[in-house]
């Protein structure tokens, strides 16, 4: 699994970008906008970028590769085949809720943490010499 945390767009400083370390120089969805302003006269090239414009604002590789074609007019067969395999996974992930976290666990304020941990300690020693008289 990999590591990501939310670092400033280095363009705007504005805008919070989920990055990994390997990014280093995150650039927001908004920044971006412009760039992706395009005619794409190729249909089968035009079907391949119709998807929803949430799936830009998510992927800043969806992003990068939209922008490469219009910059250089095509592009290889790799950048094709990993567009359409996130595409699909996104896809996939969008038909399927997100994980939420648990709820934090809630203490009652007249007992101490350390207490706690204290008294959850003895239980389980308890529960231990139970098993061993047994």
């Amino acid at each position: 699994m990999r590591i990501t945390y939310k670092q400033k767009c280095s363009r705007c400083k504005k805008n919070f970008v989920l990055v990994t370390w390997k990014n280093k120089y995150p650039l927001c969805y908004e920044c971006q906008k412009n760039e992706m302003q395009g005619e794409i006269k190729d249909p089968e090239t035009k079907k391949l970028f119709n998807i929803p414009e949430e799936f830009y604002k998510e992927n800043s590789f969806l992003r990068s590769v939209k922008i490469n074609y219009l910059k250089y007019g095509q592009l290889s067969e790799k950048q094709v085949e990993f567009f359409k395999k996130t595409v699909q996974k996104m896809k996939e992930e969008q038909g399927t809720p997100k994980t939420v976290a648990p709820e934090p666990i809630q203490f009652e304020s007249n007992i101490s943490l350390r207490a706690l941990r204290l008294a959850k300690k003895e239980a389980k020693e308890k529960k231990a010499k139970e098993k061993r008289e047994k």
